[in-house]
């Protein structure tokens, strides 16, 4: 199927929008501690990996890990593998490997919004002590004895997650399942996977293809100029 001129050059500046719109939020999200980088449409379709990227839709996120931070602090927590931290907040389940965690008054184990860290059957995560140990496979260590194992989930074959804000995700579709090739760093956050100089590349490609596609819309802004002239002239 072909496209008309006009066509063409508004397709390649809404695509170009739409790139410096996603580069606009990762840049934001850069200090992030596990925010996964946003993919334009045109983008998503480009990718091969879907073993760290969702199937294309207009809220893709690159799900591939970012670099690890040692904090020394025992409440952050960082994952190696695939999967993902559960959270329970009063409109549902969230899943994000953001882990910087803290002891609530109640003794629950929160994100800084509020959100409740869940364990392996889907319960609130509650210590006593402010330094529990918390080993590789996700056990609990409070005051030397175990009192949990964290949950650490991955979306199943016909599931998919969707942002909430580039560092919280919501399953949408099938079920979300146990990821077993996984393990927690205590001590340790995660970054954000996004790379200010690779989006820097990325914005001056995406306003030259805007330019470019200006410019189409210009030429054939001309062309039509010139038909009607050229057709006013023939029929006097």
């Amino acid at each position: 199927m072909s496209i008309s001129l006009i066509e063409l050059g508004e397709l390649m500046v809404s695509s170009a929008q739409r790139r410096l719109e996603a580069i606009a939020e990762n840049v934001s999200g850069t200090a992030t501690p596990g925010y996964k980088r946003a993919l334009s449409f045109d983008e998503a379709l480009d990718v091969r990996s879907t073993h760290t990227v969702q199937q294309p839709s207009s809220g893709d996120s690159d799900l591939a890990a970012g670099p690890l931070r040692q904090t020394g602090r025992a409440l952050d927590l960082a994952l190696i593998g695939e999967g993902f931290f559960a959270l329970r907040g009063e409109s549902g389940s969230y899943y994000t490997r953001a882990g910087a965690f803290e002891r609530a008054s109640d003794g629950r184990l929160i994100s800084p919004s509020g959100l409740a860290l869940q364990d392996a059957s889907g319960g609130d995560i509650i210590i006593e002590s402010n330094n529990p140990e918390i080993l590789a496979d996700g056990v609990v260590l409070d005051n030397g004895a175990p009192t949990a194992r964290i949950g650490l989930f991955r979306p199943s074959e016909d599931a998919r997650l969707v942002s909430v804000n580039g560092a919280l995700f919501q399953g949408e579709g099938a079920k979300m399942i146990e990821a077993r090739q996984i393990a927690v760093r205590q001590g340790a956050l995660e970054n954000s996977n996004v790379e200010l100089a690779a989006e820097m590349v990325d914005m001056m490609a995406a306003l030259r293809r805007a330019e470019a596609g200006a410019r189409v819309i210009q030429t054939y802004d001309a062309l039509i100029g010139q038909s009607i002239t050229t057709l006013g002239r023939s029929q006097r």
